[in-house]
């Protein structure tokens, strides 16, 4: 961006030991109003007030509108590419540039919410009872064994006992 302005102004890819001059619209045989690089330092001429130097005032006032509104352009469009860079990256719905949110999402939202802690609680509850299950499976087949071995015992004492 800056080496477009700078092409714009004739400034672009210039040595530093080359004489810089400002390069005007008019042809003039003085040397005011050039600037002129000598040993490192710049030496300003003094510029005359002419009806010449307003229309190129008025030029460079039309220019750097005119470049202004082209920076304005340029930076909308960098923010717009970034924008969806940032989309494109992070692939997230809230980290949308131009998102614009359902009116009934939060609804849904908050629905999914419910939805889901009643999901959790029902499962809890499946845990609970499937453990119940499983304890009173035990104590059946512990009632059970024991009824066995009763009813063996209660055999053979009274074979003994005969």
């Amino acid at each position: 961006m800056f080496s477009r302005l700078r092409k714009r102004f004739g400034r672009g890819n210039v040595d530093s030991g080359e004489t810089r001059v400002k390069e005007s619209g008019l042809s003039s045989q003085s040397n005011d109003g050039q600037r002129q690089h000598f040993w490192g330092m710049w030496n300003a001429g003094r510029e005359t007030s002419s009806p010449g130097t307003d229309l190129s005032k008025n030029q460079a006032m039309k220019e750097k509108e005119r470049l202004i509104k082209e920076l304005q352009l340029i930076t909308e469009e960098r923010n717009d590419l970034r924008d969806r860079l940032r989309f494109l990256t992070e692939r997230s719905m809230k980290n949308r540039p131009h998102f614009r949110p359902n009116p009934y999402y939060e609804d849904l939202e908050r629905m999914e919410e419910a939805v889901m802690s009643i999901l959790h609680n029902l499962e809890m509850e499946n845990t609970e009872v499937h453990e119940n299950n499983h304890k009173l499976k035990k104590e059946i087949t512990f009632s059970r064994s024991q009824k066995v071995q009763e009813s063996w015992n209660w055999t053979h004492s009274s074979k003994r006992a005969s």
